[in-house]
């Protein structure tokens, strides 16, 4: 962007260059170079070396404005010019009286088009959005054209930080404006004398330079080669000669073979599609992938809903962005919907997961504001379930007292037991009791380790509390693991589950998710089962058919169960055995075809011969 002034200077003699030089050389306020000028060089005075013609890289180009007068765009297009760049604006209130023939000429003549706005900042509190503003009502800029540029050739008096920050605004309020980052125009020395070099303005994501340096065989490229992403495009002269412009014209150079990466995009009209990630052994969250970015994810547009049911399912959802981080759903920039349904799903039932399902009244839609494409999959729990499976629910054992938050506590004595709870904020308090009969836990939050506990203590006592900070905001998942190991003078292992306190408000009876203790064993199917031999703790299966199989495991150390369908008592087993089986099936048939939930409930009772009244569960089959 050389001035009128400076293609005049051309024609003045050698003496009055010479006169200019140095005069140029003075120490002033504001540095007189135009971009492409280079320091002074330690060759001054030396023969200069011969002319060589030069292949330049890339696709070339020019730039213009109304120091060029009027151009005949059809001569420019026919010298196979393939884009043009024309001021469009320049400060807070000017515009280039030829910007808007220059355009209409280039567009209709198959030059690609883009516009630059010459910066004159200064300290005003809103000069950098005032600049900007006038720049995006002023160029139209629209798809299809090259994206904006900056030309930063002042500072107004301002320090090199403070440039840099105004740099900063400037492109940020465009691209806050029109969707797409703008580029920066500056020579390398004009950058380092403006900026002192920042990296900062590449750093912050606008990797597209446009350098000036002229009459070089290469380019040099500021700011650590652009914070390594190069130049995109290269004005290499102020003065070549292109057909259908009186004079010299400013020519470039394009990196690039196709401007599609530097182009303001074509409106999207393609509706995102969504895919489905089938839930592994009949877990409760469906993962829902999408094409593209999306927004308004909400749990009446994405549903899970049975097949033979018109109510859909009560339903949680996580989204994430395409880098995995949990994002807003209705604002945030989601690729991956997790839907969780928060009562166990059916083993035996097809369900369908739909996104946009008809009669949503606000549909899931990309950035473009275009809806995803309505689509239903099915998703078919199993009926085939290992002992560890999300649609069987387990209990601990429930002891009333009156003294505790909620008139009673849960508690379990196996080792590699777990009590989760999920919680929304920076602590949470773990109200737990200490005894003779205590023994000791781990707890972990997030799958991070915080602490292990010794319960143990030689008087009952409730209402303990522990308590955990600094965890930050957003959701997270509290674990109490239960060790299965005491102190010397504890009569047990017991860990309690009394209430939660979360930023000051009580949960005296808190939702949690349970499991039994896990033993490895690989006689065992999936090599593992889970028992409990606390009397009360209980499982739940729902499931839809005409029967269920119970695979346990018979032995020396197994107690009594008691078995209900529907809350009618069917029958109780007794598991003891003198030598361990594993795979033994009790069974419940005979049952009208449909949903039932099977309960199983640890007695704590064993014959006399027993010793201990173990309660294993190795997992479960449904019979249609």
């Amino acid at each position: 962007m050389v001035s009128r002034t400076a293609r005049i200077a051309r024609t003045v003699t050698a003496a009055s260059i010479a006169l200019a030089l140095a005069w140029l050389a003075l120490p002033t306020a504001e540095a007189q170079e135009t971009p492409g000028t280079a320091p002074p060089s330690d060759t001054a005075g030396a023969p200069e070396p011969p002319v060589v013609a030069q292949v330049l890289p890339g696709l070339p180009g020019i730039d213009v404005s109304h120091w060029n007068g009027t151009i005949d765009w059809s001569q420019v297009a026919a010298s196979e010019r393939r884009f043009a760049f024309a001021k469009a604006t320049d400060g807070s209130d000017y515009v280039d009286p030829t910007y808007a023939t220059n355009r209409a000429g280039a567009t209709a003549n198959g030059v690609v088009f883009g516009a630059y706005h010459f910066a004159r900042p200064d300290d005003a509190r809103r000069d950098a959005v005032q600049e900007a503003d006038h720049f995006v009502e002023n160029a139209d800029l629209g798809p299809g054209d090259l994206v904006p540029v900056l030309d930063i050739e002042r500072t107004g008096g301002l320090t090199q930080a403070q440039v840099t920050k105004w740099i900063l605004k400037w492109l940020d309020r465009v691209t806050e404006r029109l969707g797409v980052r703008p580029m920066v125009y500056t020579s390398p020395y004009g950058w380092a004398q403006r900026t002192g070099d920042t990296t900062a303005v590449a750093a912050a994501g606008y990797t597209v330079l446009w350098v000036a340096h002229w009459d070089v065989s290469s380019p040099t490229t500021p700011a650590e080669d652009w914070s390594g992403n190069g130049w995109t495009f290269w004005q290499h002269t102020d003065c070549g000669s292109v057909a259908g412009i009186d004079g010299c014209v400013d020519l470039d150079r394009f990196a690039g073979a196709a401007f599609d990466a530097v182009t303001i995009p074509i409106p999207d009209v393609t509706p995102p599609t969504v895919s489905l990630t089938p839930p592994e052994a009949g877990a409760q969250t469906v993962t829902l992938a999408f094409s593209e970015i999306v927004r308004r994810v909400t749990p009446e547009n994405t549903v899970l809903f049975r097949t033979d049911a018109s109510a859909a399912e009560d339903v949680s959802i996580t989204c994430r962005s395409g880098k995995g981080v949990i994002v807003d759903c209705r604002e945030g920039k989601v690729r991956v919907a997790l839907v969780r349904a928060l009562d166990p799903l059916v083993a035996g039932v097809t369900y369908h997961a739909a996104v946009n399902v008809a009669g949503a009244l606000e549909p899931v839609v990309d950035r473009s504001g275009n809806p995803a494409t309505s689509t239903v999959f099915d998703v078919a729990t199993p009926t085939e379930l290992e002992q560890d499976s999300p649609l069987v629910s387990y209990g601990w054992r429930s002891v009333s007292e009156p003294g505790a938050r909620g008139g009673s506590y849960v508690t379990e004595r196996r080792a590699s037991a777990t009590a989760s709870f999920e919680f929304s904020g920076p602590s949470v308090t773990w109200v737990t009791m200490t005894g003779p009969a205590q023994g000791r836990a781990a707890v972990f939050i997030d799958g991070t380790g915080v602490g292990t506990f010794d319960q143990y203590s030689r008087r009952h006592v409730l209402g303990i509390e522990r308590r955990f900070a600094d965890l930050g905001p957003g959701k997270h998942t509290l674990e109490v693991r239960v060790l299965g190991k005491r102190a010397a003078a504890a009569s047990d292992t017991l860990v309690a589950i009394d209430a939660f306190e979360v930023g000051g408000d009580r949960v005296p009876t808190p939702e949690l998710e349970l499991s039994w203790g896990t033993t490895r064993d690989a006689r065992a199917s999936g090599r593992g089962f889970v028992a409990s031999d606390a009397k009360g703790a209980a499982l739940e299966l729902t499931f839809r058919g005409t029967g269920v199989e119970w695979a346990t495991v018979r032995g020396p150390r197994q107690g009594r169960a008691a078995i209900y369908v529907d809350g009618a008592l069917v029958r109780t087993v007794d598991n003891f055995a003198k030598e361990t089986t594993f795979g033994v099936a009790r069974t419940v048939s005979g049952l009208t075809e449909g949903d039932h939930t099977l309960r199983i409930v640890v007695l704590g009772e064993a014959r006399p011969a027993a010793g201990a009244t173990v309660v294993s569960v190795d997992g479960f089959s449904v019979i249609p």
